[in-house]
């Protein structure tokens, strides 16, 4: 063999295993490194999460109907009370002046009416003797209704009088505890019709609830008797169960006339068992348990998608490719479809690849989403990473299965 033969098998050699050198690698560099998991069969709990404050059930301000000066106060804060029991007291001087004012105009009146009472019956007497004219006798008579209206006026002053007098003690409207005392002796208490000035609140804390805030779009998944675990900021370490008990009819909209403007509705979460450390005006963090869903197949919310259904139509009808060729320009139109990415065995020899199917998904809970369509139990589907998942996977791809990566913080991209 000449020498110039030796040197073309030679290059053709180093051709050929160069050029299958690059083959095998694009192949490997073709293959998606991804986690999976199994579809699985159980529990998904939906929960709307709020969050508020912790204030009794049963509240009642105790305020000061009349105007006057504190000169006794009876209780202090966490007290308990009886139901009548004495609470604080007024200044009454000026209210005691007014019913003794009272009774004396009432003394006066009575008296005025018994001599018109006289003097009407004297004159009637006469008049039906024709003593008198008529006349004399109905002025006397309208003089005593005008003594009997006047009577009745003192007793309305006099009933107002003491009713204002006694409003200068105050009594517990409700058994409970005293949470908050708001004057001192010596302060002045300005009672009115139109404006509350509150001396003292008492509560029923053996009945506790949490007033929370739930969005416009999370409230109408909420229904009365909904249970809900609670979180209190001052006791981390324990769950507490409630109930829902009211749901506002009302809006409560916060930052209006701007773009951050919220629309909240008030709900009221009756506590289950409230422990004796937990105070009105405590934070807490609710989780409403609006919907549950048992023995459903459910898969990691991160294994869901957002696909055009252009490549599942391409996929499942390959038999009628001229027939979707006529539609494929109508496929930028379709709306996405939610689709999860299945493992298989690879048709083209060793290994996994991906097979996109769409599905119908239920609720979503905390981790999960409940599967109604397009997944068996047991399949086992590509959870992660959340960028190959969103963007890098696509229908038929290679793959090969790894564990989740840890992060690390000498890392550096």
């Amino acid at each position: 063999m000449s020498k110039k033969k030796i040197i073309v098998i030679v290059l053709v050699v180093i051709v050929v295993g160069v050029g299958g050198f690059f083959a095998v690698k694009k192949d490997q560099g073709s293959t998606k490194e991804v986690q999976s998991a199994k579809v699985e069969r159980g529990q998904v709990v939906h929960k709307v999460a709020a969050s508020g404050r912790i204030q009794p059930v049963v509240e009642v301000d105790v305020s000061a109907d009349v105007a006057g000066r504190v000169i006794r106060m009876a209780v202090k804060e966490g007290d308990w009370v009886e139901k009548g029991k004495f609470l604080a007291q007024l200044d009454a001087t000026r209210y005691k002046a007014d019913v003794d004012r009272a009774e004396q105009v009432l003394a006066s009146s009575e008296a005025s009416l018994s001599l018109a009472e006289l003097e009407k019956n004297q004159q009637f007497e006469l008049f039906q003797k024709k003593l008198v004219s008529e006349l004399i006798y109905q002025g006397a008579l309208v003089r005593f209704q005008q003594s009997l209206s006047a009577k009745k006026q003192a007793e309305a002053a006099l009933a107002q009088s003491q009713d204002n007098y006694k409003k200068t003690m105050m009594f517990a409207p409700m058994s409970g505890t005293v949470t908050l005392v708001n004057k001192e002796v010596g302060e002045m208490a300005l009672g009115s019709a139109f404006s509350r000035d509150i001396i003292m609140i008492i509560a029923d804390l053996n009945e506790m609830e949490v007033l929370v805030d739930v969005n416009e779009n999370d409230v109408v998944d909420v229904s009365l008797g909904d249970t809900t675990e609670i979180e209190i900021d001052a006791l981390q370490d324990t769950m507490f169960q409630g109930i829902v008990t009211e749901i506002a009819h009302s809006a409560q909209n916060t930052g209006g006339g701007s773009l951050d403007q919220v629309t909240n509705f008030k709900v009221q979460i009756r506590l289950l068992d409230p422990p004796e450390e937990i105070r009105p005006g405590m934070s807490a963090a609710v989780d409403i348990r609006s919907d549950v869903q048992n023995d459903v197949l459910f898969v990691p919310i991160q294994s869901i998608t957002m696909r055009k259904p252009k490549q599942l139509e391409e996929k499942q009808d390959k038999e009628l490719s001229r027939a979707d060729s006529s539609m494929n320009m109508e496929d930028d139109d379709l709306e996405p479809v939610e689709v999860v990415f299945v493992l298989v065995d690879s048709e083209k020899g060793k290994g996994k690849e991906v097979i996109q199917r769409e599905v119908v998904t239920g609720i979503i809970g905390e981790r999960d989403f409940e599967i109604l369509s397009g997944l068996e139990l047991d399949d086992e589907i590509v959870t992660g990473p959340y960028k190959e998942i969103s963007r890098g996977l696509n229908d038929g791809d290679r793959v090969e299965i790894t564990k989740r990566k840890k992060f690390n913080v000498d890392d550096k991209e």
